[in-house]
């Protein structure tokens, strides 16, 4: 095997001489915990990179960057059908077959342990350029020009329809002990029910897949709307920041917003309503407690009323990033609705405003607007409007797509997937029903045809203890891989990073690449990072560390929120922060995003904030610079 990093001899300071990398390791050079070992077993052969095989030198030749922003934990084999399986397919041909987007043909993805690797596939051939322009412009300007009619009369009834029609999917707790009689009198076939099972399992799939389809449809035409905005401000105006150009796309009603904005007015019903109600939410008893002492009042009926009214869609939002089946989701677990709507009703009960405040705003937006207009000519100042008011048509798209793909469908997916793992439990395959996410959709699918093959041998029919064997080893084997901490990349870094989007949506620049391969950097005494600036503002702050959507309820006022990323869930919360710092994540990512709405300043980006900044420790950011700054180590 060889080393796990290759590098090379530079002379240091003291006129010594130090290792420096010069790449990053291949797959095969890899050290996995002894835990880890075939992990291979749970996953798709063709996601896996192949140490012996006809691609192994195609992919030693490219750059793989680990996605961070969708895998910072471990995707379990079964969450892969709606992640990296769904991702190969549907983002690529959005890139290479559909609009075919002339710099770039599209992303290849591969897995290790459960964790994404990307990497970019570039168009060079000019012709090939050519052509792919003259399409990517006629498709892309009929989706821009007809966007609303597009977006609001056939991509959201189609998301709904996908998820409603898993949601009515028919999954019996357990096959019959005999076939209803109905199969004998009115000629149904003998092999009904276990045609169902294994028919609506594969329609669960082949819809899911569907959605993810839909993810793609304007995602990329979006952030590509943004960019030509982007790149035109920056040539109209050189010295323009990152978040002058945030401000003047700001101030968007994306659906990711309503969450919270629901939970707002729940909240002023509350403080309407009165003790029966705000005595009831800000007591310390669980979910199911409160809704029963709610229920014993009159006001609290209404408000209980109005709650119900809401949930659906809006508390579909899961605990996490929607790739990971086991965080659950809102309206599952409604700790984290009750415990919002306790702060909020004690904030407004403290005489605060809830809410961001739009028409401040769009005020502020449309003043940056008018600012830098009005340093155009005329020419100038038409392309100018063109390219904006395309990004603002658009741009709501980049945080839609999180609340309704992400979050509500995602929800209703890993509901229905529960409901098989159950069957499986009650045939005695599996010992709990969480444990089908342990298994890749081809092995459910075969799990699902053992249980109906069992069934029909009859009563008393031996069945296989295997699948519950190898789902206690994949658990221990997942929870391995939590632990681990996977290679930032693999391979020859390229001399530049020049793709706008792993900037924009990763935070992944030359410098980050060369911060990874610098051996000699000291997390623990290191004390200035650098990032994004995506949200302007200067703040000094106590850090509260959160590495685990379970945890962001520990964030207090005033405290700078450090995390690898945030999430849409979290939006309930940024009030609470006096700023944001994240790992990853450029200047379209949900942190920066999210921070420009509430107002908050912000840096993304920044690769390792979260190794090295502790809870408690004070620093200062500056979200128009990119800079963070820890002033004192908490406990000196």
């Amino acid at each position: 095997m060889e080393s796990d990093r290759e590098t090379s001899a530079t002379a240091d300071t003291d006129g010594g001489t130090t290792e420096a990398r010069t790449r990053f390791p291949h797959a095969g050079e890899l050290e996995l915990p002894a835990e880890l070992e075939g992990w291979e077993e749970a996953y798709p052969e063709y996601f896996q990179f192949e140490l012996e095989d006809d691609r192994t030198e195609y992919e030693r030749d490219r750059f793989w960057f680990w996605d961070k922003k969708d895998t910072t934990e471990p995707v379990m084999p079964w969450d892969m059908t709606i992640s990296a399986q769904a991702w190969q397919i549907a983002m690529a041909q959005n890139t290479s077959r559909v609009f075919a987007i002339p710099p770039s043909m599209s992303v290849d993805i591969r897995v290790i342990a459960g964790y994404a690797y990307f990497t970019g596939i570039k168009v060079e051939d000019e012709e090939l350029l050519e052509e792919r322009g003259r399409i990517f412009k006629e498709r892309s300007e009929y989706y821009y020009e007809n966007y609303d009619a597009l977006y609001n009369g056939i991509w959201l009834p189609a998301v709904k329809r996908i998820g409603n029609e898993i949601d009515d999917l028919e999954v019996p707790d357990e096959l019959p002990e005999y076939v209803p009689d109905d199969v004998i009198t009115e000629g149904k076939g003998q092999s009904q029910s276990t045609l169902q099972v294994v028919r609506n399992y594969n329609r669960l799939t082949e819809l899911a897949l569907e959605g993810w389809q839909r993810h793609f449809e304007f995602l990329y035409l979006a952030y590509l709307a943004y960019m030509q905005f982007t790149e035109l401000s920056r040539e109209l105006f050189p010295d323009i920041s990152d978040d002058a150009i945030g401000k003047m796309v700001s101030a968007v009603e994306a659906d990711v917003f309503r969450p919270d904005q629901e939970l707002n007015d729940l909240a002023a019903l509350a403080v309407d309503l009165g003790e029966d109600v705000t005595d009831v939410l800000t007591a310390n008893a669980n979910p199911e407690e409160k809704i029963e002492c709610l229920r014993e009042t009159e006001a609290g009926r209404e408000f209980i009323d109005a709650f119900d009214e809401v949930k659906d869609p809006w508390f579909y939002m899961t605990y996490g990033d929607g790739f990971h089946s086991y965080k659950g989701s809102w309206i599952e677990d409604l700790e984290a609705p009750f415990d919002h709507l306790q702060s909020k009703v004690d904030r407004l009960q403290s005489g605060e405003t809830l809410g961001r405040d739009f028409d401040a705003l769009q005020a502020e937006r449309d003043e940056v607007v008018d600012e830098y207009r009005r340093y155009l000519d005329p020419e100038e100042r038409e392309e100018f409007d063109h390219a904006y008011e395309t990004c603002m048509t658009i741009y709501e798209y980049a945080e839609n797509h999180q609340f309704w793909i992400e979050n509500w469908l995602h929800t209703i997916v890993f509901r229905k997937m529960r409901e098989f793992g159950q069957l499986l439990v009650n045939h005695g395959l599996l010992a709990d029903r969480e444990d089908v996410f342990l298994f890749n959709r081809f092995e459910v699918a075969e799990l699902l045809e053992e249980a109906c093959g069992t069934w029909a041998l009859g009563k008393d029919a031996f069945v296989s203890t295997r699948w519950q064997d190898r789902a206690a080893e994949r658990r221990e084997m997942f929870e391995a891989a939590k632990e681990w901490d996977p290679s930032p990349a693999l391979g020859d870094p390229p001399e530049e990073v020049t793709d706008p989007l792993m900037q924009m949506l990763w935070g992944i620049t030359t410098e980050k690449v060369e911060n990874w391969l610098d051996i000699e950097s000291d997390a623990g005494d290191e004390t200035h990072l650098e990032g994004f600036g995506s949200s302007s503002g200067r703040v000094e702050g106590p850090a509260r560390v959160i590495s685990d959507s379970s945890d962001i309820d520990k964030l207090q006022d005033g405290e700078v929120l450090v995390a690898p990323l945030t999430n849409p869930a979290w939006a309930p919360v940024f009030p609470r922060a006096k700023g944001a710092v994240t790992d990853d994540g450029g200047i379209t990512s949900h942190a920066a995003i999210v921070c420009r709405e509430y107002g908050l300043p912000a840096v993304t980006g920044t690769g390792h904030a979260t190794s090295v900044i502790q809870t408690g420790d004070l620093i200062r950011l500056d979200g128009e610079t990119g800079e963070v700054e820890i002033l004192e180590k908490a406990g000196e």
